[in-house]
């Protein structure tokens, strides 16, 4: 009796790609590509398709932590990621597993896996995303809701920033921002983010959680306003001296390191990088602020976010041009653009 013996090897091919970056809130489209076809093997069944997200360092198992985000085969498509996914080609062609994903959060940036299964063979892509911008609440320096329509666009552009649209306000919220401050957006519409409702912030939700809107407005109306800043182009830095210094020789200062005061939006992008510094500095707005990544005792509060240092205890007006802090300086050959 003889026994023949057949080896059934698994295909498996791995394609990476150079990380696609997109704005905040807008929507991207995650590439798949792979080399399996019907007649790949044996199978008459339409392609496994399944997108994951992947993160972390590697366990002792060697895997890394998983998000699912879309399975799909033939007409089943199983959705997670709230409804923000989709196979935009998928319905023409069962080998086309792009996926879409919409109303972008910064939370959304990271390393997507596409896996296709056709029979025994399974092909793999992977696509590093990077969502870039963000959203920031801005006061004028001497008092709350003091900025019209046309103040709030331009306070924007002078802080390295244009005005937030309010997709871009709803992605943050979305991302778990909450601020009790009514500010202009780019429609002419006044909103703010609240996740906890508290009085005085129910606005017209009332104990829901949610993106207030108090709808368009007319121009001459006070309110703050909510900026968008995009991308840092060159670098954010501390600066101190054992005298500390006022806003005038916190600016010279900036200049002797070949620097300038760096903007408000140019500390929230670095913030947003990771920058995590515990003593207020000057900023080129005469504010004084300080980035915190990594919350702790005398920083400023329990979470993540860009501090701000203000006069009195009502949370209105920069501190006196004479006081003394350190600085945050931003430089760089590239200069920052919108």
């Amino acid at each position: 009796i003889s026994i023949k013996i057949v080896s059934i090897i698994q295909l498996w091919v791995t394609v990476t790609h150079k990380t696609i970056s997109e704005e905040l809130s807008k929507t991207v489209l995650l590439p798949c590509l792979f080399t399996l076809r019907q007649g790949a093997s044996s199978s008459t069944e339409p392609p496994r398709i399944k997108w994951t997200k992947v993160w972390g360092q590697r366990g002792s198992d060697g895997l890394q932590k998983e998000q699912s985000v879309l399975v799909a085969k033939d007409n089943v498509v199983k959705k997670a990621f709230q409804g923000r996914v989709a196979l935009p080609g998928y319905n023409e062609n069962r080998y086309n597993a792009s996926l879409a994903l919409t109303g972008l959060r910064s939370s959304d940036s990271g390393l997507y896996r596409c896996e296709v299964v056709v029979g025994i063979n399974d092909e793999q892509d992977t696509v590093p995303l990077e969502v870039t911008g963000v959203v920031f609440h801005y006061r004028a320096p001497h008092d709350r809701y003091a900025l019209t329509f046309d103040d709030a666009k331009r306070v924007c552009v002078e802080n390295s920033a244009v005005i937030a649209d309010p997709g871009q306000l709803q992605a943050t919220f979305a991302d778990g921002y909450d601020n009790c401050d009514a500010g202009w957006l780019s429609d002419q519409s006044v909103r703010y983010p609240i996740q906890s409702p508290r009085p005085g912030c129910y606005g017209d939700r009332e104990d829901s959680p949610g993106v207030r809107n108090y709808g368009n407005r007319s121009p001459d109306e006070l309110f703050d306003v909510y900026c968008f800043a995009k991308q840092l182009r060159g670098d954010v830095f501390h600066t101190s001296v054992p005298e500390k210094l006022n806003l005038a020789t916190a600016s010279t200062h900036c200049h002797s390191l070949g620097a300038q005061l760096a903007t408000v939006g140019q500390l929230y992008l670095a913030w947003q990088a990771g920058l995590d510094q515990c003593d207020p500095g000057w900023l080129a707005d005469g504010s004084v602020r300080y980035p915190i990544n990594v919350p702790r005792k005398n920083c400023g509060g329990d979470e993540p976010g860009v501090r701000t240092v203000y006069s009195n205890p009502n949370r209105t007006g920069f501190p006196d041009t004479t006081a003394l802090f350190d600085a945050f300086c931003f430089g760089g050959k590239i200069k920052y653009f919108i």
